[in-house]
């Protein structure tokens, strides 16, 4: 359930949102029929930006080809956010990726092309902000303002409640798996488990619509 603080902040004084628009979407997991449905049902809202949480890669490799097309595919104002899937994968594949053989074995596990990977390289950051909202794969320490997160913050965190202590914003998280979307006070959690047995959600803002796969 919506809370009556989080209706005031998203209206105005003359009850329209002058904020920016936007859709938040959870952590996918390769699962490219999840995110399919996701896409045909928010086709409606023109005006939003997309923003993706992180963690698209699965470590058995499923569609995530798929996903990453679909994003590359995109031609409305989009943010893509590194989750700790991105991070590891692509530490790995520096580290491992030593010659062509084996840079053609780790590839082909996750069923990917070079310009997946440099897509992967070129397109992902560890946070986004605006005047209403954090966005991060995995929230923030609730120990330090937004200004003192570090990447492992942002890529890691597992902070489960109201966050109005370190900002009057909204932080809007994927990483922690809720059965459902939901908030404690300003801190959202849109991850509700696509590929490990979930389905995927999708958070429209000002709306405050939720959207998932499995309805």
């Amino acid at each position: 359930m919506i809370d009556e603080l989080i209706q005031t902040k998203v209206n105005s004084e003359n009850d329209e949102y002058r904020g920016e628009k936007f859709i938040v979407i959870g952590d996918i997991h390769a699962c490219f029929h999840d995110l399919s449905i996701i896409m045909r049902k928010i086709e409606e809202f023109l005006e939003h930006k997309l923003i993706f949480l992180g963690d698209y890669i699965d470590d058995n490799g499923k569609h995530l080809g798929d996903v990453l097309d679909t994003f590359m595919a995109l031609e409305k104002p989009t943010i893509f956010l590194k989750g700790n899937h991105e991070e590891e994968f692509l530490n790995f594949y520096s580290k491992y990726g030593t010659n062509d053989t084996k840079r053609g074995k780790i590839l082909n596990h996750f069923k990917l092309g070079i310009d997946h990977l440099d897509w992967l390289r070129d397109n992902l950051v560890y946070s986004y902000e605006n005047d209403n909202a954090f966005f991060s794969h995995a929230g923030i320490d609730d120990r330090k303002s937004l200004s003192e997160q570090t990447k492992y913050d942002l890529l890691n965190s597992a902070f489960k409640e109201n966050l109005d202590h370190i900002t009057s914003k909204f932080i809007i998280q994927g990483h922690i798996i809720m059965g459902s979307v939901k908030c404690f006070g300003n801190h959202w959690f849109v991850d509700t488990g696509c590929g490990l047995g979930g389905h995927l959600s999708a958070l429209v803002f000002p709306e405050l619509k939720i959207i998932s796969s499995n309805n």
